[in-house]
């Protein structure tokens, strides 16, 4: 029988498991779990209900993923529709996926608890968003549906980046230029 240390267990635990880098953001995000929508349908029919739409904000997007914090407790499985908000497109970006994990962040000071929870994202406007995923070679940056839908073209970005001095750090506004990092 092999005995692994204490640290190399610990090294174990923590090596990255994600296979895409994240892109953090600040994006109204709002959501129905699919469930409730198709057990209510009937139910909605005969009483009038209409089905309930949380809102959340997205922490952060992945080529195949995002994270938001909301006040609703998702479970892992939870099918969820989803529309996002960035705000330079006029309309809604919207998501099918399904919930990997969620985790509960108690709220300080007597405020109510949040949650984060992780989506993977089947679905962007009716497209697979597996079959969108591709890497460029020469940047080294894998690109999706997902990215492309909430932050423009990767080729286009590319393009603009490539047209500005890199003297100093900058965030880069992916649909209308940069302004200074502060």
């Amino acid at each position: 029988m092999t005995r692994i240390s204490l640290e190399e267990s610990m090294d174990k635990f923590n090596i990255e498991r994600r296979k895409y880098l994240r892109y953090d953001t600040e994006m109204k995000v709002y959501f129905r779990v699919k469930y409730d929508i198709e057990t209510r349908v009937k139910f909605k029919v005969l009483q009038g209900e209409s089905t309930h739409k949380y809102s959340g904000l997205c922490k952060n997007v992945s080529v195949e993923g995002l994270c938001f914090v909301s006040k609703k407790k998702l479970n892992v499985g939870d099918l969820l529709l989803l529309e996002v908000y960035e705000p330079i497109i006029k309309g809604p970006v919207v998501m099918e996926g399904q919930v990997r994990w969620s985790r509960r962040l108690p709220g300080e000071d007597g405020a109510e608890d949040v949650y984060h929870t992780g989506v993977k994202l089947a679905l962007v406007n009716g497209k697979s968003v597996p079959d969108s995923i591709r890497l460029d070679s020469k940047y080294k940056v894998a690109w999706s549906i997902v990215l492309d839908s909430l932050f423009g073209n990767f080729a286009a970005m590319v393009r603009k980046l490539k047209k500005r001095k890199w003297g100093r750090a900058r965030r880069i506004s992916p649909r209308k230029g940069s302004t200074p990092a502060r």
